[in-house]
C-alpha cells in the first residue's frame, strides 16, 4: 500500500507512522511524500524519525549503533532518518534526557532555518522573473511562498519546545527573532500585484491595493520580528 502524505512537524509524522502500525501496516520506504507500507501485525512496530547527518546520508558507526540497540533502520530521506524497532522489546525513545533532547531539536531547526533561507532566495529570483514579464512564474512564486509560511510556523514551533526544554534544566532561553508570518504574507502580496496586468482602471487600482498590502505586511512583519525578543 502507498499513501502519500507531506508534513513538516516530525513529532505528528512519527505519531501517523506509530499509529498505521497499530492498525497493521508498518511502514517501509519513503520518497517524495509517497509511504510504502507492508502488513504486518497490529501494533508489530514502534517508529520514530532522527536526523540524520547530511543529506541522504548517515554514518557506519549510526548504524551500527542503531543495530546493537535493535533499531532498524526503514530509510534515510534527505535530512531524516525513519527508524523502527519491535514493540515487543520495549519502549522506544530516541532522546531520554533533556539535553540530548535539545541538542535533537536545536539541529532540527538549524535544518529549517537554511532551508528557509534557500527558499527566499529562490522567491527572489521567481518574483525578478515576474517583474520582468514572465507572468506565469506567479504560480511559482505561490507555491514558495506557501512553503516558507509553512516552515516558519515549524521554525516558531520547535522554538518552543527548545524554550520549555531549556526551562527544565534552569537555562534561560535565549534572546530570538522569529520572523514574523507578516514577512511572506507581504511576498504573496507582492507577487500577485506583480502578475496583474494592467488592462483597465480596476486592474490599477487592483495592483495598487496589493502593492500597498505588500508594503504594509512587510513593514509591520519587520517591526513584529524585532520586537519578538523572547527570554
Amino acid at each position: 500500500m502507498v499513501k502519500f502524505r507531506l508534513g513538516l512537524n516530525n513529532d505528528k509524522e512519527t505519531e501517523w507512522l506509530n499509529e498505521m502500525a497499530r492498525k497493521g501496516y508498518a511502514m517501509t520506504g519513503f520518497a517524495a511524500g509517497f509511504y510504502s507500507f507492508d502488513k504486518c501485525q497490529p501494533g508489530e512496530y514502534v517508529y520514530q524519525i532522527d536526523c540524520s547527518e547530511g543529506l541522504f546520508r548517515v554514518s557506519n558507526d549510526y548504524r551500527e549503533f542503531m543495530r546493537e540497540s535493535g533499531i532498524e533502520i526503514v530509510c534515510v530521506w534527505g535530512m531524516w532518518v525513519i527508524l523502527r524497532r519491535k514493540a515487543a522489546e520495549g519502549d522506544f525513545v530516541l532522546y531520554t534526557d533533556v539535553e540530548s533532547a535539545i541538542a535533537y531539536y536545536t539541529k532540527t531547526k538549524r535544518i529549517f532555518m537554511v532551508v528557509m533561507v534557500i527558499e527566499c532566495i529562490c522567491l527572489f529570483m521567481e518574483l525578478f522573473v515576474v517583474m520582468n514579464g514572465r507572468n506565469t512564474a506567479v504560480f511559482v512564486s505561490f507555491f514558495i511562498t506557501a512553503i516558507i509560511i509553512a516552515i516558519l510556523r515549524e521554525v516558531m514551533r520547535v522554538s518552543d519546545i527548545l524554550d520549555d526544554l531549556k526551562e527544565r534544566i534552569g537555562q534561560a532561553a535565549g534572546r530570538r527573532r522569529l520572523p514574523s508570518i507578516l514577512i511572506p504574507v507581504g511576498l504573496l502580496f507582492n507577487a500577485v500585484g506583480c502578475a496583474i496586468v494592467p488592462h483597465g482602471i480596476w486592474y490599477e487600482l487592483l495592483k495598487g491595493f496589493c502593492c500597498v498590502a505588500a508594503i504594509i505586511f512587510a513593514v509591520s512583519g519587520f517591526v513584529k520580528t524585532r520586537r519578538n525578543r523572547e527570554v
